[in-house]
């Protein structure tokens, strides 16, 4: 299984910051999910919302802003604001990104192409967005890049609403990769993306994992998930390394009782 880091390793550093993708990458996570807006002049800026009060501690909006004027505010450890180019030219070489397009103007989407299109490793980025207008125009304008439909909660029960839902979704925009709420992994579900070819990396909210995770995570092993965006990246990996070693000790055993039994029946067999 994939292991993704939500928008970095944030419990071990600020979320969407340089301090917590360089801790992404010593940690072994696979990729690295994170969140862009658009600058008051098109510019692709890391933050998760485009208020920047909870990552900078200042009552600003990333649209209302320059480039050149967040050049001079750092977010709340220290960093300073992360650019997309930036995290792209220092990462990229070093660990797949997930670049989630907030919002559903294709502007932000054009300000992305512009950064990842020609680049030598972008098959290394897969572009995400719970909007159709931004992964619509990443088809049309950079079609090799890799496109993702995120879903989370609705308020008509599952699965009436969601299954019809994300169909249409992924049909509308020529997607192959689903990044469903990890609460919505059930059977019918993965048996509905399967027989689609769909890849399945579920996402975790901030505090989805907080309680439970283990359980969580023993959910999307059994059902055979593509991969995960965590907020314990650290700790998944220990846990799906550990999950290995009891795979590997139980198959062994079997295949030794295996060994043992064709004796059994035959006891003439050295």
């Amino acid at each position: 299984m994939i292991v993704i880091a939500h928008r970095g390793n944030n419990k071990e550093a600020f979320e969407n910051s340089f301090s917590a993708y360089e801790k992404s990458v010593t940690c072994g996570a696979d990729r690295i999910e994170l969140d862009v807006f658009l600058t008051k002049d098109g510019h692709a800026v890391i933050n998760h919302d485009n208020h920047l009060m909870h990552a900078t501690g200042k009552n600003l909006y990333c649209s209302d802003m320059t480039r050149a004027e967040l050049k001079h505010i750092n977010q709340v450890n220290g960093d300073p604001v992360p650019f997309l180019d930036e995290v792209v030219d220092r990462f990229l070489s070093r660990i797949e990104l997930n670049i989630e397009i907030k919002g559903n103007d294709p502007e932000s989407a054009r300000a992305v192409r512009d950064i990842i299109e020609k680049h030598p490793l972008r098959n290394k980025i897969i572009v995400s967005s719970f909007f159709p207008e931004p992964l619509i125009y990443m088809r049309d304008k950079c079609p090799d890049i890799r496109r993702a439909c995120l879903t989370g909660d609705t308020e008509i029960p599952w699965p009436y609403f969601a299954h019809l839902a994300i169909v249409n979704f992924m049909q509308m925009t020529s997607c192959d990769i689903v990044h469903p709420r990890i609460g919505q992994i059930c059977e019918s579900f993965m048996d509905q993306c399967r027989a689609r070819s769909w890849k399945v990396f579920t996402w975790a909210p901030m505090d989805g994992e907080e309680q439970a995770r283990e359980s969580w995570w023993t959910l999307l092993k059994t059902h055979h998930v593509d991969g995960h965006c965590t907020n314990y990246p650290t700790e998944f990996i220990r846990w799906l390394k550990n999950e290995e070693l009891i795979d590997n000790r139980a198959q062994s055993l079997g295949k030794l009782n295996t060994i043992e039994g064709k004796r059994d029946e035959n006891p003439n067999h050295p």
